[in-house]
């Protein structure tokens, strides 16, 4: 991005703005997280943009890359696999919910400073998509998201999906296991999980898409 600006809240969270606009208010927002989810997300997000309908594709912009702002490698890698969307892609870098090896006292104030950081964003860009793969920084947006669209901030045609990785095979993740229930679509891989899973409507197994 050129002559890139950034705005901090108290928070130590940033939102880089190099590329911002107005035009399209209601962006997808991508949720990144560390090492494998980032490299999954950048595989759907190819699968998102790719498509060879490109008035399909142009109802995803602007997508809104979000990851922790103690995330240090996510951003580099999204960039290195995706380098032009990575040039039009807005980035906001968001408080972490907890961190590694934090204690869990001291990780209900982080979590909650996270929702409410969560919230504020998720009001003011009513994002038309969240798009997520398991990471602990998805966990506050899908809880703003469901919030604000029971209010109607969020445009009617919104959507929450989670991703399941792929590597959950029998057992769901902490972070899908949280958020199954307010998922309008939950993605997993492995057919053991769908029959597992074969009372919940959200619940769709496409068959191997990552």
């Amino acid at each position: 991005m050129s002559q890139q600006q950034s705005r901090r809240s108290s928070s130590g969270g940033r939102i880089d703005e190099g590329n911002m606009t107005t035009s399209a208010p209601h962006p997808t927002y991508v949720i990144l997280g560390s090492g494998g989810h980032t490299a999954e997300m950048c595989r759907l997000t190819q699968a998102l943009l790719q498509q060879t309908d490109i008035e399909q594709t142009e109802k995803y912009q602007p997508i809104r890359l979000i990851l922790a702002n103690s995330d240090s490698t996510s951003e580099r890698q999204f960039r290195q696999i995706m380098p032009q969307a990575a040039q039009s892609a807005e980035i906001a870098k968001v408080p972490r919910s907890r961190n590694v090896g934090q204690s869990w006292l001291s990780s209900i104030f982080t979590s909650l400073w996270a929702l409410l950081w969560s919230c504020y964003l998720v009001w003011r860009d009513r994002p038309q998509l969240i798009l997520c793969n398991g990471p602990g920084t998805c966990v506050p947006f899908f809880y703003a998201a469901y919030l604000w669209r029971l209010f109607g901030r969020l445009p009617s045609h919104s959507r929450i999906v989670f991703v399941e990785s792929f590597c959950r095979v029998e057992t769901l993740s902490l972070s899908g296991r949280l958020l199954l229930p307010l998922a309008d679509l939950f993605v997993v891989h492995w057919p053991a999980l769908a029959t597992r899973y074969v009372d919940k409507k959200n619940v769709r197994y496409f068959g191997r898409i990552l």
